[in-house]
């Protein structure tokens, strides 16, 4: 307790596992404005001949800056979504299906509208 700490934001390109963009903050999470900037950062240390991206990031992505930057790009996403008590009931009451395809027994999918953000996406 008191020491400098720092907070990492990395991200890596999977297939090759090399670095894409990254930096060492001090302080706490970064807010969405930070993560929106961060994913400017990997864009652009894309090579051009990068049609498409699918991202995978976990909940501290999870943000409307986050979303709307990875969809001003066309980027696929897939992010963890933190478990409010609002997403818990729509959780609850979807049309769970077998999910032969995946490890997990059983997925879903709905249309869900985080507070604060602008329209629903798919969850």
């Amino acid at each position: 307790k008191g020491k400098k700490s720092y907070q990492p934001i990395l991200s890596f390109i999977a297939e090759t596992r090399e670095y894409a963009a990254g930096a060492l903050r001090t302080g706490d999470r970064p807010d969405g404005r930070e993560i929106a900037v961060h994913l400017d950062a990997v864009a652009e240390s894309l090579p051009s001949t990068v049609k498409q991206v699918y991202a995978r990031a976990d909940s501290g992505f999870y943000c409307r800056e986050a979303i709307d930057a990875y969809e001003k790009k066309h980027w696929h996403y897939i992010v963890v979504a933190r478990k409010t008590a609002r997403l818990i009931d729509k959780l609850q009451a979807a049309d769970w299906k077998p999910s032969p395809k995946t490890d997990a027994d059983e997925q879903c999918e709905f249309l869900y509208q985080p507070e604060g953000w602008s329209r629903a996406h798919r969850f």
